[in-house]
């Protein structure tokens, strides 16, 4: 069973008291203690690493209204964390990941939009402003924002060369409507995916989240990270 450190139970309880903008503020504080070459506006926030895949997290949730109330309770046995108000683990969850695996060494390109729940317009801009991606060196794009514990979702990226490799690491291809990466894959022609962090029950007050779940997809994440100078080319989009 994956239990919280202490320092990991401070980090994720103050990621959910933060309402949109008060992330938004904290995230970037966060990367502008590591990265050297940041870009923000008002709609996200993506900062260039050494490793050529980009994860992506949105820093908005469905209870923005009462987010500084919110706390959580954490059932030990069961490695589960909710709160009786919604915690807005979708998608805190996945910003917490990325920086976890930022945390142990790794430097990939990161991405964070605002207003993925009211139709991706963080995203709608990020490609408006970029209509190529502004990395130079990407081989595929990872979205953290999946409820479950092994789904990747490809929506309608049709590259069925990455559909396998991504699989390859664990995960069980799944099917969804929309994110984020849906969006920013097909601008800049680069594949993409959205993979399970560990909530269940999104959207709602009954919303939980799964720890080792979470840390599992941090795991796999984190040997893709490794794996990318076995990757003999970019994984492009295809439809």
């Amino acid at each position: 069973m994956k239990f919280l450190e202490d320092k990991d139970f401070k980090l994720l309880k103050k990621l959910i008291s933060l309402n949109q903008w008060e992330t938004k503020d904290f995230v970037f504080q966060y990367l502008n203690k590591i990265y050297s070459t940041i870009v923000e506006t008002p709609e996200y926030i993506f900062a260039k690493g050494n490793i050529p895949i980009a994860l992506v997290a949105h820093m908005d949730t469905v209870f923005e209204d009462d987010s500084n109330e919110r706390d959580f309770m954490y059932h030990t046995p069961e490695g589960v964390l909710w709160n009786p108000n919604g915690a807005g683990f979708d998608d805190k969850a996945g910003i917490f990941s990325i920086f976890k695996i930022i945390e142990e060494g790794y430097l990939p390109h990161v991405i964070f939009t605002t207003d993925e729940e009211i139709g991706s317009e963080g995203a709608w801009k990020l490609v408006e402003d970029f209509p190529t991606q502004p990395f130079g060196d990407l081989k595929y794009v990872v979205e953290l924002d999946r409820a479950n514990e092994y789904d990747c979702v490809f929506y309608d990226c049709k590259n069925e060369e990455f559909w396998s490799y991504i699989e390859s690491f664990g995960f069980v291809r799944a099917f969804g409507t929309s994110s984020d990466v849906k969006h920013i894959s097909f601008a800049w022609d680069i594949a993409g995916v959205n993979l399970s962090i560990g909530y269940k029950y999104q959207h709602t007050k009954d919303e939980i989240l799964n720890i080792g779940a979470m840390f599992e997809t941090i795991s796999k994440v984190k040997r893709m990270l490794d794996d990318v100078d076995n990757l003999g080319c970019d994984f492009k989009y295809l439809t």
